[in-house]
């Protein structure tokens, strides 16, 4: 087992900011809390714990528990048929696919950019894998050491990967704009969001 950690503390910051990630290469897994996740097309069955059936089978439920969860905004795009993933851009822009939380993007990689790219840039220095292991929604997820660095490229200039609409970043930019104003964390010192269109 070997591991590699981010740890950033910020004299500004209230407390720092950490993440592990384990390489078991056994099982060739990569083991994290947080630092990617990926948003399947359903909830994943565990959600059947905590909500009805009727709850589960509505088509808001899924892609608004998820833009609650990641803090992008509720926006709908009625134009779109019911059930459709588009008809919720943000969640359309963060499913399927292997993505760094946009709340840790605008508030931890802003801040320690980059701390963050030096420690991404260490997990496959590791070793191989093709599974990582994480705490939220889909897991474990088929993911390569390459797909991984891939989540954070936003961090090596201009990305519109994920595709997050620059107007779906306003709430993330608010908070960061309450957080500077009333210096309550370390400034943010890289633009998260570049490219977005």
């Amino acid at each position: 087992l070997d591991f590699r950690t981010l740890y950033v503390d910020l004299d500004e910051n209230a407390g720092p900011v950490s993440e592990t990630a384990f390489l078991h290469r056994d099982s060739r897994t990569l083991i994290t809390t947080d630092s990617v996740v990926f948003v399947p097309d359903a909830p994943p069955p565990i959600f059947g714990s905590y909500f009805g059936a009727d709850t589960l089978a509505d088509p808001s439920f899924w892609p608004k528990t998820v833009l609650q969860a990641v803090f992008l905004p509720l926006r709908e795009d009625a134009d779109a048929p019911i059930g459709a993933p588009d008809r919720w851009p943000g969640y359309d822009a963060v499913r399927g696919r292997l993505v760094r939380a946009p709340i840790l993007r605008a508030f931890a990689d802003a801040r320690a950019p980059d701390e963050v790219r030096e420690w991404v840039k260490s997990i496959p220095e590791m070793g191989s894998f093709d599974r990582v292991l994480t705490a939220h929604f889909a897991s474990p997820i088929q993911a390569t050491p390459a797909e991984f660095e891939a989540a954070f490229r936003y961090l090596d200039g201009p990305s519109s990967d994920p595709p997050i609409e620059c107007r779906d970043w306003r709430l993330l930019d608010g908070l960061n704009s309450v957080i500077s104003d009333n210096k309550l964390g370390a400034p943010v010192v890289y633009d998260f969001k570049q490219g977005c269109k």
